[in-house]
């Protein structure tokens, strides 16, 4: 009876132990395959991610890249500008998984084991293109248009700001330079042109309108007809110096020094390289302090400042802009947006990023 009895019980528990064993290999497969599906669409979850990313670092890096060449004007050398066309950024993910369970163990508690790993892996492609030959002769050498310098006032770009970094003449009246390859004295109105344009500017007399015409643009001055006292003495005072015809309606804006007739506002631009030339005079150099009249002040030192707006290292020492220095940081930014509009290249100008979302 005794051996029976002892028989049962053990065959009990060895169904009990089985059991045990079949759920728990039931229970790891169930984990293990959760596992190894968890992220179904790498994409999707990185979209957010990768484009944050992105964004932040070209930003940052073609501040870095302008204010280099910026740097390497001051010091004598040629400017290089290297273009990011494209960003692949290709996932793929591994997964390894085991399972065990123990149908009859030999130790009571071994019913069974789980185990697994899944690994992420970015291989990014970064396309870099060079700005040379007709490129560079189209966004460097080349002036900007007048239209392109009045479609950003259009926009509310500040004439004070757009006139002294990208003008050479307006109507004969004509803007100074520093830079040593383009030196000219200002003319003695230049500033206050400038000024009674601004003032216009804010009040909204002196409406601006660039206009698609065929395969170009046009652009377009008009006045506005009721007039307070002092727009009428800054729209009095333009029309003497400039030689502007009152009451002419609408003035043809053209790109020239001087105008041919009355009803003709001749604009004469700056090529982008002049305008990085004329910045490069406010760089900080030994025994050479930048220029009282210069258009930004990027400093110079041992070590850039955490606060910098924007800084690189140009042999032993650092040059940057003063993260409170609000009026080189508006030129300066002004600047970035007149680099992108003087970039006509076509597709390769802007970079295109590629990021899988499936």
């Amino acid at each position: 009876m005794n051996r029976w009895l002892f028989f049962w019980r053990k065959m009990r528990r060895q169904l009990w132990v089985r059991a045990t064993a079949y759920a728990a290999a039931g229970v790891a497969a169930a984990l293990l395959a959760a596992t190894l599906a968890g992220c179904t669409s790498i994409g999707v979850q990185r979209v957010g991610i990768d484009r944050t990313d992105y964004t932040r670092q070209l930003r940052q890096s073609d501040k870095e890249q302008l204010l280099a060449n910026i740097v390497a004007l001051r010091h004598g050398d040629a400017p290089m500008f290297l273009e990011v066309s494209s960003v692949i950024s290709q996932y793929s993910r591994e997964s390894t998984g085991e399972l065990q369970a123990a149908i009859a163990p030999a130790v009571d508690n071994d019913a069974g084991a789980i185990g697994g790993s899944v690994v992420l892996r970015e291989s990014p492609t970064v396309t870099y293109t060079p700005l040379t030959g007709e490129r560079f002769s189209r966004s460097m050498l080349a002036p900007l248009t007048p239209a392109v310098v009045l479609a950003t006032m259009e926009a509310g770009g500040a004439s004070d700001l757009l006139f002294p970094l990208a003008v050479r003449s307006i109507d004969g009246v004509g803007n100074g330079s520093s830079a040593p390859l383009f030196e000219q004295r200002a003319d003695p109105d230049f500033a206050a042109v400038v000024a009674a344009l601004r003032r216009l500017q804010r009040t909204q007399a002196l409406a601006i309108r660039v206009r698609q015409k065929e395969e170009t643009f046009q652009a377009l001055a008009r006045v506005r007809p009721a007039l307070d006292p002092q727009e009428l003495a800054d729209i009095t005072f333009l029309s003497e110096r400039l030689g502007i015809e009152r009451g002419a309606g609408e003035l043809r804006v053209v790109f020239s020094t001087y105008p041919h007739d009355r009803g003709e506002l001749a604009i004469a631009t700056r090529s982008m390289f002049e305008i990085l030339m004329e910045l490069a005079q406010g760089v900080e150099m030994p025994g050479s302090p930048p220029l009282a009249s210069a258009l930004v002040r990027i400093r110079s030192g041992a070590q850039a400042p955490a606060d910098a707006h924007v800084a690189v290292r140009s042999g032993d020492s650092w040059f940057w802009i003063d993260g409170h220095d609000e009026s080189s940081k508006r030129m300066f930014l002004l600047t970035q947006v007149m680099m992108s509009i003087a970039d006509t290249g076509g597709g390769s100008g802007s970079p295109l990023v590629t990021i899988p979302a499936g």
